[in-house]
C-alpha cells in the first residue's frame, strides 16, 4: 500500500516541518536531511531540554514538556534520541563541552598565561553571579545523584567534569612554565583538582547555605591564597602532607557499587 506524504509524517511522528525535510519516492516519505539539518535539529531539542531541566529539575521534566519546548512531536523526538536518560546524557556533554571551548579560546587568544588567568578569573566570577547559576547547581545535584544509581550516567557525567580539570591542568603547567608559580614543581592535577572542588563547594554553599554564605568573600580569599597574598605559617608541613596519597581507582569503584546498592 503506497502512503501519502501527510500519512507517512503522522505514522512515523514527525512535525510539519520536520516533514518538509522529507523527499517522496513512491509515495513514501524518506529522509534526505544533510549531516548538518540533522545536528541542527538535535541542538535545538538538547537546548531545549536543557531550558526545561533547568526549571522544573531532571525528574519532574516529562518527553512532552521537552517536545514542547521544542516544537517537535513524540516520534520527531525519539527520531533523535532514544529516551530522557540520553537527552540528559547529551546536555551534560554539551555543558561541558560548552565550558571547555570557552576555555580554550581564551587560553589561545591571550598573550601569555598571567593575561589567561585573569580572563579565566574574570569567567569564574561572571559564571558565580549569574542569575541561572542556582538552577545549574540543583540540576547538577540530580544528576549527581543520579549517576551513583546508573554507571553509564556516572560515567558521562565523569568526564565531564574531568574535561574542565584537564583544562584546568594544562593552565596550571603552562603557568609553572611561565614562572607565575613559586614552585617549579607544581603539582598541577592536585592544584587543578583543587580549584575545580572550590567551584563546585562555592556553588553548593550559595545554593545550601544561602545568605549564611558569603560568596564574594568566599571568592576574594580564594584568589588571595591562590595568589600568595593570603598566607599562614605551618610548622612541620612536610610532615603534614607526606601521609596524602591519590585513592585508589579501586576503592574509588568499590564506593559508587555500594551506593548503587543501598
Amino acid at each position: 500500500m503506497l502512503l501519502d506524504r501527510n500519512t507517512a509524517g503522522r505514522i512515523i511522528g514527525l512535525s510539519y516541518s520536520e516533514r518538509s525535510l522529507y523527499k517522496e519516492t513512491r509515495g513514501v516519505s524518506l529522509p534526505k536531511l544533510k549531516p548538518e539539518e540533522l545536528e541542527s535539529r538535535r541542538q535545538e531539542i538538547v537546548d531545549a531540554a536543557r531550558t526545561c531541566f533547568l526549571r522544573s529539575g531532571f525528574h519532574r521534566t516529562t518527553t512532552d514538556e521537552i517536545c514542547r519546548e521544542a516544537a517537535i512531536t513524540p516520534g520527531g523526538l525519539y527520531h533523535y534520541f532514544g529516551g530522557k536518560d540520553e537527552i540528559i546524557s547529551a546536555v551534560i556533554q554539551q555543558s561541558a563541552k560548552d565550558v571547555a571551548e570557552r576555555l580554550h579560546t581564551m587560553l589561545e587568544t591571550a598573550g601569555d598565561m598571567r593575561s589567561a588567568f585573569g580572563e579565566v578569573a574574570a569567567f569564574f566570577i561572571e559564571t558565580m553571579h549569574d542569575p541561572n547559576i542556582d538552577n545549574v547547581t540543583r540540576l547538577d545535584i540530580e544528576i549527581w545523584a543520579e549517576a551513583l544509581k546508573n554507571e553509564k550516567m556516572y560515567q558521562i557525567s565523569q568526564e565531564g567534569w574531568a574535561s574542565r580539570r584537564r583544562t584546568m591542568e594544562m593552565m596550571v603547567s603552562r603557568g609553572a612554565e611561565e614562572g607565575l608559580y613559586s614552585m617549579k614543581d607544581v603539582d598541577a592535577k592536585g592544584l587543578s583538582s583543587l580549584l575545580i572542588a572550590m567551584l563546585v563547594g562555592m556553588r553548593l554553599g550559595k545554593v545550601l547555605w544561602q545568605d549564611d554564605f558569603d560568596l564574594n568573600g568566599a571568592i576574594a580569599a580564594m584568589f588571595l591564597v591562590h595568589s600568595g597574598r593570603l598566607t599562614m605559617e605551618m610548622p612541620n608541613l612536610n610532615g603534614i602532607i607526606e601521609p596524602v596519597k591519590p585513592q585508589p581507582a579501586k576503592r574509588a569503584s568499590a564506593q559508587r557499587a555500594a551506593a548503587r546498592a543501598s
